[in-house]
């Protein structure tokens, strides 16, 4: 990601998630640091440590993305909704896997301060916002 700084635009979570749903079923690179805290968190259940840049985040993202176009790895992605709350999630699934859920958390500003992805099993998820339970 350039030095340069970057004018911080405010997103919604559902709009950040689909940015990133593109990024897996395209393969293209979308610009995201814009909306983005610079002490932008990403938490994985699978990984120990936490990233806390939006720069590393970034760094992160486009070398996976670029990996998977290589060795030509489907992700099968669906914005989904935690029931009760209506919480966007990113469901991401590949053949032979569990479904994991991606979850974006805006800060007081607009801006996505974290992201954590975990095991989809661990909500209940529908499709289509309704009534909230």
């Amino acid at each position: 990601m350039p030095k340069t700084l970057l004018k911080k635009i405010p997103i919604s979570e559902e709009e950040f998630l689909r940015k990133i749903e593109k990024m897996y079923g395209e393969y293209a690179i979308e610009e995201i640091a814009c909306h983005m805290k610079s002490d932008f968190r990403y938490n994985s259940f699978w990984v120990l440590e936490e990233m806390k840049s939006a720069a590393r985040y970034v760094d992160y993202i486009t070398a996976k993305v670029q990996t998977l176009k290589k060795e030509k790895i489907v992700i099968q992605t669906e914005i989904m909704y935690i029931r009760g709350t209506g919480q966007p999630c990113l469901v991401l699934r590949q053949p032979d896997t569990e479904p994991i859920c991606l979850i974006a958390e805006r800060s007081p500003k607009g801006l996505i301060a974290r992201m954590d992805m975990m095991p989809a099993g661990f909500y209940r998820l529908v499709s289509h916002l309704g009534k909230k339970e």
